[in-house]
């Protein structure tokens, strides 16, 4: 089989649709938590920043592509397109790539690994694994270990991007990538973010406080 260039159109739906699959992800996990099921929340919430991460990682991909030399050739492409596919890589792009200021004990976190290992017991029971062996002997893994807490936090982290994300449209009413993406982060989204939910993560500076939005 030949492989081909993925197309203009294929990256931007690409990245639009993630966009819209990860702010679902994220008002699903919302309501999962007022609902009481703190670790599926968690789950889900992951898996919202990492679509978040993947449409944002597509987009600086194509427009530093099409604003410097031109799109990489077939292998290259390849090799990218398959980091989509790695949870670590996604969570790593997501608390790397943001001009956000993350705390470095949670920069550590996600960079070790340890933000997808939560996530994975956050929805199955098992043993922990050891340089590619099963620890018979240790603690059976139980998602009710993810706790409340565990929850808010990256709910709010998610909820704190967005709403970063729309303040910054709003404020400047420009946008960096594909249109619709910016349709989609607008003030609508950002009255929906701010009624839902009103914790805060404390993981990183809000850069856009002093936007005052007003109805």
């Amino acid at each position: 089989m030949t492989v081909k260039k993925l197309s203009k159109y294929k990256w931007k739906k690409l990245s639009v649709e993630s966009l819209k699959n990860g702010l679902n992800l994220h008002l699903d996990s919302i309501l999962l938590f007022w609902n009481k099921s703190y670790s599926t929340a968690f789950h889900i919430s992951v898996l919202a920043l990492e679509e978040i991460a993947k449409s944002n990682w597509i987009t600086h991909y194509y427009m530093t592509s099409i604003t410097n030399t031109g799109f990489p050739d077939v292998e290259f492409e390849q090799k990218w397109l398959k980091l989509l596919y790695s949870h670590t890589a996604k969570q790593k792009a997501y608390v790397n790539s943001y001009s956000f200021d993350v705390s470095p004990k949670f920069l550590d976190f996600v960079n070790s690994g340890q933000l997808e290992t939560k996530k994975q017991d956050s929805v199955y029971v098992g043993l922990k694994k050891s340089k590619r062996l099963i620890e018979t002997t240790g603690r059976i893994s139980l998602p009710k270990k993810i706790k409340e807490k565990d929850a808010i936090q990256i709910i709010s982290l998610n909820n704190e991007v967005l709403t970063a994300q729309c303040k910054r449209n709003i404020k400047y009413e420009s946008y960096y990538g594909f249109y619709e993406n910016y349709e989609i982060l607008n003030t609508e989204t950002l009255d929906l973010l701010n009624d839902e939910w009103d914790y805060k993560s404390g993981l990183k500076t809000m850069k856009w406080d002093t936007l005052r939005h007003k109805k």
